[in-house]
């Protein structure tokens, strides 16, 4: 196992194939989900092109362009939709050859809401390629979390309110 602590409010370990990434950020738990949930909220922060369905059976498209300029696809299906505690997807590039799942859990804490996302399957992928695609996903989902947590505190606020609709 490899544990990684940047601060106090986010944690990330890497273990057998796992992926998990918390973040704490200081808004309500109904702010967050709505942050990754309502479309117009989520391509403000993660990226304008992206799809998501955000119900059991959903699909997320999210098309992007790698290091080298290669147009690539993420897709997932929601498989299991429980508003506002979390979410499950089977996730995958397109053209992978396995599949991994990612869950997504908002938890309250006494500042605001722990949003962890644990990413498995990584055992599935080509021994080859199976470290740079972990660590590209963790850099990836520590990404997204940071954009996540600076729209909903500046937006949002645990305890400003909305400042915003999305």
């Amino acid at each position: 196992m490899v544990r990684m602590s940047s601060n106090d409010n986010e944690s990330v370990t890497r273990e057998n194939g796992r992926l998990e990434i918390r973040k704490d950020i200081a808004a309500s738990r109904e702010t967050v989900w709505r942050c990754l949930t309502q479309p117009a909220c989520l391509k403000s922060w993660w990226r304008d092109n992206i799809e998501f369905e955000p119900k059991d059976g959903g699909r997320f498209v999210e098309p992007w362009i790698d290091p080298t300029g290669r147009n690539r696809v993420t897709k997932a299906q929601v498989t299991s939709f429980h508003p506002p505690e979390g979410f499950v997807m089977v996730w995958a590039d397109a053209d992978w050859t396995f599949d991994t799942v990612v869950t997504v859990t908002l938890t309250d804490t006494n500042e605001g809401t722990r949003v962890t996302i644990e990413h498995q399957g990584w055992e599935k992928a080509p021994e080859p390629d199976r470290s740079t695609l972990l660590l590209d996903h963790q850099d990836g989902w520590d990404n997204r979390l940071d954009k996540l947590a600076t729209h909903a505190e500046t937006h949002f606020g645990q305890t400003s309110g909305p400042k915003r609709k999305h």
